[in-house]
């Protein structure tokens, strides 16, 4: 447990199963494209090369796109998933959402597995499905070398369901650029990792910039559903400066109890819920506790947004006067 992001444990049970809303079974179809990107940081004009998913065009692009986070993926709970990969890169690419149940087929090369389940080759097509989804938040990343392939921007994020008590959402995904893995891809190795760039939803903040605002509906004393999803290779640890938030899953496992916490400490590859209950309107900021605050070395930025919080509209109702002047 982290020693200063949990505060208590409030004897509340969570029963996320049920709590978020079911329907049907349905099933949904995907396409996606694995394509060669490139991401303008905030203190250049020189584009840093990616790699990233986007819905599939038809056909693979004629030049890089510009980069971002994968489409946001909505599931229902229950339902069967399918997204059908077209690989746009020059090396193998497969995709896995950790935390849903699938059947994977590991690909092996020596005594080496190279991806947790087949891969689309390059110029190639690959379908992958997952039964029953279950509901919660998750990464859906590529399981092909992740280490290299994940920071060069092969993630999204997959939400199945709606938490009952929140009348709105928020999705926070976390990442990383390191410009030097990115300049040789090819040969690229984590070990000797260093980011430059910290981001929310694709984005890096700097100095000199408005920060960026999140949940624009968010309402004062309305539940409001966090979601907080780490694609990088380094921990970070959201925070509110006063306002507490009750910790409701875990990549997708429901705690038998929220943990009423002001931070919460968000590992690599790792997802998590919160529910957040605003006691008064404004902007209310949310950085990283562990200091990824600058860009490119610069104080002042990195991972650093605000939530927007509406007043409540409240409506006042007055009777009409009858019988005035008897």
């Amino acid at each position: 447990m982290n020693m200063t992001n949990i505060s208590k444990s409030l004897r509340v049970p969570v029963i996320l199963l049920a709590a978020f809303f079911s329907v049907a079974s349905p099933v949904s179809a995907i396409d996606l494209a694995a394509v060669e990107a490139e991401w303008t940081p905030p203190d250049s004009a020189t584009p840093i090369p990616m790699w990233g998913f986007i819905a599939d065009p038809g056909s693979c692009p004629a030049g890089p796109v510009a980069w971002d986070v994968g489409p946001l993926q909505v599931g229902s709970p229950g339902a069967t998933l399918t997204i059908n990969l077209r690989n746009c890169l020059s090396e193998p690419v497969s995709l896995v959402i950790p935390g849903q149940n699938a059947t994977l087929t590991p690909v092996v090369q020596g005594n080496r597995v190279t991806a947790f389940t087949h891969e689309a080759p390059a110029g190639g097509t690959a379908s992958y499905t997952w039964n029953n989804i279950k509901a919660g938040t998750f990464l859906y990343q590529s399981g092909s070398n992740p280490a290299k392939q994940v920071h060069m921007g092969l993630y999204g994020a997959l939400t199945v369901g709606t938490y009952y008590q929140a009348t709105d959402e928020a999705l926070l995904l976390y990442s990383e650029i390191d410009p030097a893995l990115h300049a040789t891809a090819a040969a690229a190795t984590p070990l000797t990792y260093k980011p430059k760039y910290f981001l929310i939803n694709g984005d890096a903040f700097a100095a000199g910039q408005a920060v960026p605002v999140v949940s624009a509906n968010a309402q004062v004393n309305k539940n409001l559903l966090l979601r907080f999803v780490n694609a990088g290779l380094m921990a970070h640890v959201p925070v509110m400066q006063g306002p507490y938030m009750k910790i409701i899953a875990e990549d997708g496992n429901p705690y038998p109890y929220a943990r009423e916490q002001y931070s919460v400490l968000l590992a690599a590859g790792k997802t998590l819920d919160a529910i957040w209950r605003p006691e008064q309107s404004g902007t209310h900021a949310l950085y990283d506790r562990s200091l990824s605050l600058s860009s490119n070395g610069a104080p002042g930025g990195g991972m650093l947004v605000y939530l927007n919080v509406q007043p409540f509209p409240w409506i006042l109702f007055m009777p009409a006067i009858t019988g005035a002047g008897r």
